[in-house]
């Protein structure tokens, strides 16, 4: 299964909360009931950042949501953005709320972490990674995953309110540029105190 994750920042003029409210009433009704769309994707699903949640060091381009489009394959995920449907229909309707120039596009393989309960969670936290020089991909999962292990088994309290863990390892996409990231680090929280 692989995963899009679409990184979008609302577009210019915009609140914050106007753009969440239009990308899950509008556009997610749109991208789910476009049947000759929706018919390639196994699951669609948006995840607004809370106003605030930027610390001291935030990146200069902070986005309003990061939605994860789930499909097959590649070529499922290329069938669905290559429909008439999706050209004619949800693409016109992206600048409504979105600001296009800005939106990061990453393909991800999940890759679940141990936890000691999974299930439903309605909060996320996402960690970008980035290897350092002369460490590869590969080796930055290793030590991720191992980090993981060993804070489970020293603190597990820490993860009792934690319901997904995941490590999303970058798919390189043909024609398109090398991933900005090196993965991604998802955490699933039963409740937002508990990040």
């Amino acid at each position: 299964m692989l995963k899009l994750n679409i990184c979008a920042a609302r577009r210019p003029g915009m609140t914050h909360a106007a753009y969440s409210r239009y990308a899950r009433d509008n556009h997610a009704r749109l991208v789910l009931g476009t049947e000759p769309v929706s018919r390639y994707l196994a699951a669609y699903i948006q995840q607004h950042v809370y106003d605030g949640c930027y610390g001291p060091d935030a990146p200069t381009m902070r986005y309003d949501s990061v939605s994860h489009i789930f499909s097959a394959s590649l070529a499922d995920q290329k069938a669905a953005t290559e429909t008439p449907e999706c050209k004619n229909i949800i693409a016109p309707d992206e600048p409504n709320f979105a600001d296009t120039r800005s939106a990061m596009f990453l393909m991800f393989e999940e890759q679940p972490l141990p936890l000691p309960v999974r299930g439903a969670s309605s909060y996320r936290l996402l960690h970008y990674l980035q290897n350092k020089p002369g460490v590869s991909a590969a080796e930055l999962h290793a030590a991720w995953a191992a980090a993981h292990e060993a804070l489970l088994s020293e603190a597990p309290a820490l993860f009792s309110g934690v319901r997904r863990a995941v490590l999303n390892t970058p798919v390189a996409i043909p024609g398109a540029p090398q991933p900005q990231y090196a993965g991604m680090c998802e955490l699933g929280f039963l409740q937002q105190s508990d990040d």
